[in-house]
């Protein structure tokens, strides 16, 4: 997939609820074609992080770059990213194709443009025979492929993941995240907010630990796994490990 800039960099992004310290001075760097995976406790802030980065939430302090570019001062829509979240967020009255296609409608993208568009990344999620279904007649983990689908029309720079299995039945797990993996083998830049760990631990190029809106450890998965060198770290991956 062709992408255009070199990294994404958080410069010390904080963000507060009222009073309370959701993200404490983040820096991170993300280059082009990685896949990061953030990992850590509910309510550690990696969701609040995976939302600023999108535009959804407005930092506290701090900026965002894309190269030189500061983003942090731009729309959702003006930053080039696609996010899948939790739920599926689909139009239940509309067709798998017209769901896909629904962004590129609203950008007014010419009509072959968008066929072809939709046609690729039905292919790619492996779901061509059922574009004119409703999204009330797939499985749950078919609609997430959707809901990637819809992200990848729109040609996004980076892909940001919230938890992107944690609805499913574990059997439809797996089709979801072989799609993530064909995209990491083709080269898509993805920031992944995860409890997979036998997933990311294959997948990822760096994994990133957060507790208290801090990020406490940072490494590639073959160090982080086999020496956590943070007490906070050795403690998460002992209890989630475990189950």
């Amino acid at each position: 997939m062709a992408q255009g800039f070199g990294e994404l960099r958080l410069d010390g992004v904080t963000r507060r609820f009222g009073t309370a310290l959701a993200l404490d001075f983040l820096d991170l760097t993300i280059h082009r074609g990685e896949f990061i995976a953030l990992l850590g406790p509910s309510g550690c802030g990696k969701s609040t992080a995976l939302n600023c980065i999108a535009g959804l939430l407005a930092l506290s302090s701090g900026s965002i770059f894309l190269d030189e570019r500061r983003i942090d001062v731009l729309r959702p829509e003006e930053r080039g990213f696609g996010m899948v979240f939790q739920n599926y967020a689909l139009f239940p009255h509309m067709s798998v194709r017209k769901n896909i296609g629904f962004g590129l409608m609203m950008r007014r993208v010419p009509r072959e443009d968008t066929r072809r568009r939709i046609d690729a990344a039905l292919a790619l999620v492996q779901l061509t025979a059922h574009g004119e279904k409703l999204p009330g007649q797939l499985s749950g983990g078919q609609q997430q492929r959707v809901a990637i689908a819809r992200s990848l029309c729109m040609k996004p720079e980076i892909m940001l993941f919230d938890e992107p299995t944690s609805a499913l039945d574990p059997e439809m797990i797996k089709e979801v995240l072989d799609v993530m993996v064909e995209l990491a083998e083709e080269g898509m830049t993805m920031v992944c907010v995860t409890h997979e760990m036998g997933f990311a631990r294959t997948v990822a190029d760096m994994m990133v630990f957060m507790d208290r809106g801090e990020i406490v450890e940072r490494g590639p998965p073959k160090d982080f796994f086999a020496n956590p060198r943070n007490e906070r770290t050795k403690l998460f991956l002992s209890q989630i490990l475990a189950h």
